[in-house]
């Protein structure tokens, strides 16, 4: 399924954040697309990060 802009648009810019513990370690990942269009901004897929170490997360984006 791809997502869509309530415009009808499919093109997306797309971004990732992360969300780092007091250690330094990533936490949370989060997945969010801003529709070239209209500018219209959402989160998509966000995800809770429960090991570690985490560092190869940082690196892969």
């Amino acid at each position: 399924m791809q997502p869509g802009c309530p415009c009808g648009s499919e093109e997306f810019e797309a971004a990732v954040a992360f969300s780092l513990g007091t250690g330094g370690s990533v936490r949370w990942v989060t997945v969010g697309l801003r529709c070239i269009k209209d500018g219209f901004c959402g989160v998509y897929a966000d995800w809770k990060i429960d090991y570690e170490p985490t560092d190869h997360l940082l690196t892969m984006v």
